[in-house]
C-alpha cells in the first residue's frame, strides 16, 4: 500500500504545478509559446494559478515546466514579485501528467497540492481543498450534456469515496468531472513509475487501499481554454470582474464608460471612445477616433491608428494595427502588423467535432505575422505564425504559418 495518507489539520504549504505541455489544439497560438503563457486579461494563465495558491498561503511553489520552458523561467523567475518561492524541475518529453509529476520527485514534502498551469482558478477554488485532511481529488459538475470533446475525464464516486476515473468525458449532464487538481501524499510515488497519466496512478493507489475523497468546486471558479475561441470566453469572465484603474494621458474628448483599466505609460488620443470592461497595458497609443468596445484586452506596446474598431478581442504585446481597421472575437498574438482596413469580423463557425461545435469567433492570428492593406478575413480563419498576406486579399482558408499570400 506504502506511506499512509497524511492525518491531521495542518494545512498544506507546498504545490506542484504542471506546467510543461504544448497545448496542441491552441494552434497557431502555441507554436511559439506554451499555454501556461496565454494571457487572459494581460496575465498568463498560469499567474492565476500562482496568485491563486499564495492567497492561500501557499508559497512553496514547484513548476513542472517543459515546452518552451524559458518563458515561463524567464517570467516569474524565483516567484519573489509574486509572494512566492518558486523551484523549477524539467519534463524533457511530454508523456503525460503522471510522468510529469514524477519530474518533482524528491523536490516536495508529505503532502502537498497538485494543479494544472492552464487552467484559470481563483483563490476560492482551492480554499477548501488546501485544508482538507487525506487525498483528495477535486471534481466539479459537467454542464455540457452531448459536449463531444473528449477534454475531461469523468469521476466515479462511491460511497462518498473516489472509486474510478473514466478517459472520456460523461454523457450525462451533472456528471462529476476531474479538474485535475489533486491534494496528495508522497506515496503517489510509488505509483508513478508504471503511469504515465496522473488518474491511472490514483486509480493504483485505490486498489492498493488508499482512499480518495471528492472534494467539489463549481464553475466559474475554474476555467479551461482548450481551443482558441476558449480564450475569448476566458477573457471575457474575467474582464467581467475588473475594476476601474486609470493611470493613462487622456486626451481632450476622449470618452470612457464602465470598468477601463489603462496602464500609466499608454496615451488614448483625442476622440476615442472606450466602453468597458477593457485593459490597456502598458506604453499603448491608441487613436485618435478609435472606438473599443466591451471584453477587449490589449497587451504592452500596441499601436491602433485612427479610426479603428475593436470588439470583444484579445491583443498581444507589440502590435501595430492601422487605421479604419475593424476586428470582431478576434485574437492578435505578439508582434504582429496589421495594414489599414483590415476587417476580421465575428460570426457563427461550424467546428469539426463530433458532434460539431458552433461558436462565434472572427480570426485567429499567430506570433509575428504581417497583413497588408484593405485585407478581408472570414469567421473562423486560422493566420500561422510568420505568415504574410500582402494587400486587396480576401481570405477564404486557412494561411500556414510561414507561407506568404500575394
Amino acid at each position: 500500500m506504502g506511506r499512509e495518507e497524511s492525518s491531521g489539520s495542518t494545512q498544506v504549504k507546498q504545490a506542484v504545478i504542471l506546467a510543461a505541455g504544448k497545448g496542441e489544439q491552441l494552434y497557431p497560438l502555441t507554436s511559439l509559446k506554451p499555454k501556461v503563457m496565454l494571457p487572459i486579461s494581460n496575465k498568463p494563465i498560469l499567474q492565476y494559478v500562482i496568485e491563486a495558491l499564495v492567497t492561500n498561503s501557499i508559497k512553496d511553489i514547484i513548476i513542472v515546466v517543459g515546452y518552451y520552458r524559458e518563458q515561463v523561467q524567464d517570467y516569474f523567475g524565483s516567484g519573489k514579485r509574486f509572494g512566492a518561492q518558486i523551484r523549477y524541475t524539467t519534463q524533457d518529453h511530454q508523456l503525460g501528467t503522471g510522468h510529469a509529476l514524477l519530474c518533482a520527485k524528491g523536490m516536495t514534502q508529505d503532502k502537498f497540492l497538485v494543479l494544472p498551469g492552464d487552467n484559470i482558478i481563483t483563490s476560492a477554488t482551492i480554499q477548501e481543498l488546501v485544508c482538507a485532511t487525506q487525498n483528495t481529488v477535486l471534481i466539479s459538475r459537467w454542464h455540457w450534456p452531448g459536449f463531444g470533446d473528449a477534454r475531461y475525464g469523468a469521476v466515479l464516486i462511491h460511497k462518498g469515496q473516489v472509486h474510478s476515473f473514466l478517459g472520456k468525458p460523461p454523457e450525462l449532464d451533472g456528471s462529476w468531472i476531474n479538474t485535475g487538481t489533486y491534494l496528495l501524499n508522497d506515496s503517489i510515488f510509488d505509483h508513478l513509475p508504471g503511469e504515465l497519466e496522473l488518474p491511472l496512478a490514483i486509480e493504483s493507489m485505490i486498489h492498493s487501499g488508499s482512499i480518495f475523497a471528492p472534494q467539489q468546486t463549481s464553475l466559474p471558479a475554474w476555467w479551461d481554454a482548450v481551443r482558441p475561441w476558449d480564450l475569448l470566453r476566458l477573457n471575457g469572465l474575467v474582464l467581467g470582474q475588473l475594476r476601474e484603474e486609470f493611470e493613462g494621458t487622456r486626451e481632450p474628448s476622449v470618452v470612457i464608460k464602465g470598468n477601463v483599466q489603462i496602464a500609466k505609460t499608454s496615451v488614448i488620443r483625442a476622440n476615442s471612445y472606450i466602453l468597458g470592461p477593457v485593459v490597456i497595458g502598458e506604453g499603448c497609443e491608441i487613436g485618435p477616433s478609435v472606438v473599443i468596445y466591451p471584453c477587449t484586452s490589449i497587451g504592452n506596446n500596441v499601436m491602433i491608428d485612427s479610426f479603428t474598431q475593436l470588439r470583444n478581442c484579445i491583443l498581444g504585446n507589440s502590435i501595430q494595427i492601422g487605421s479604419h481597421t475593424h476586428m470582431s472575437s478576434t485574437i492578435v498574438a505578439d508582434g504582429c502588423t496589421l495594414g489599414p482596413r483590415l476587417t476580421a469580423p465575428d460570426g457563427k463557425v461550424i467546428f469539426s467535432q463530433m458532434p460539431p461545435i458552433i461558436d462565434n469567433v472572427g480570426a485567429i492570428i499567430g506570433d509575428n505575422a504581417e497583413i497588408g492593406a484593405n485585407v478581408t478575413m472570414r469567421p473562423g480563419l486560422l493566420v500561422g505564425p510568420e505568415a504574410q498576406i500582402r494587400e486587396m486579399n480576401q481570405i477564404r482558408e486557412n494561411v500556414p504559418a510561414g507561407s506568404v499570400v500575394v
